[in-house]
């Protein structure tokens, strides 16, 4: 984990909720239990500025709680989420109840957490048979120009750019008490702006720990890259979620 990058999210909280996309529905749904006419209780885990916390409602989920450390990033969350538990927390201290949630959703977060502790305390809030679901939504490096652009905006290390095909494994620790892990990804296009497809990269870490001179540079670059590789606007964007789940054990072993 690189400190640097997972504090930098807060410095541009509006513009992450505005420009960062939604999980793909598809995704949400192949994530979440079956449950009984009560519906399951979900804790959005690392929930930024609820991205995934309002899909969850637009996906008809009822009893969503949202754990954030991030202050600017936990104040967009609450006025963007009425009515939703917002805590403030972290992975490694989850300021809920044991077995207290049917399912524990984490998006574009997990690479933050220490997975040893992550994994514990997930184990702990869960009740058993619970799903433990990681997301990631970016969009698709698969399209020749959206790789051009991630390179732009330094993000082709990054270990998303590799989980686009189905069948991708998370290791999680030896001792964590889930069973075997299982994996889908979905594809999606989103109608967005030009503009606010080059000032999408400003909101990557990868550039936000960037000087303010080379942030401006990457800026410039993305929006001549959107104007010369696509020509439209708005331009359709096409996003990927990859997606993976497993399921907390009954009982240790």
């Amino acid at each position: 984990m690189n400190p640097a990058r997972a504090r930098s999210f807060g410095a541009v909280a509006d513009d992450y909720d505005r420009l960062r996309p939604p999980p793909v529905l598809a995704a949400l749904r192949w994530l979440l239990p079956a449950s009984d006419a009560t519906g399951p209780t979900v804790l959005d885990l690392g929930a930024g500025t609820g991205l995934l916390t309002r899909a969850l409602a637009a996906a008809g989920v009822t009893d969503v709680v949202a754990v954030e450390p991030d202050d600017a990033m936990r104040t967009v969350l609450a006025t963007q989420s009425p009515g939703v538990r917002v805590l403030a927390g972290t992975a490694e201290d989850v300021p809920l109840p044991d077995a207290s949630v049917d399912a524990v959703l984490v998006a574009s977060a997990w690479h933050w957490f220490d997975p040893d502790r992550a994994s514990a305390e997930i184990g702990r809030v869960l009740r058993p048979g619970g799903v433990l679901g990681l997301l990631w939504t970016f969009a698709d490096p698969a399209e020749p120009w959206v790789a051009a652009m991630r390179h732009v905006g330094r993000a082709d290390d990054r270990d998303a750019t590799t989980v686009v095909e189905a069948g991708f494994a998370i290791d999680l620790p030896a001792d964590a008490p889930f069973g075997p892990g299982t994996s889908e990804v979905f594809r999606d296009r989103t109608w967005m702006a030009a503009e606010d497809v080059a000032a999408m990269t400003g909101t990557w870490s990868s550039v936000l720990t960037l000087s303010a001179q080379e942030r401006a540079q990457v800026h410039r670059e993305a929006r001549a890259l959107v104007a010369a590789e696509v020509g439209t606007d708005p331009v359709a964007v096409p996003f990927v979620t990859a997606a993976w789940r497993a399921f907390r054990r009954s009982s240790e072993r």
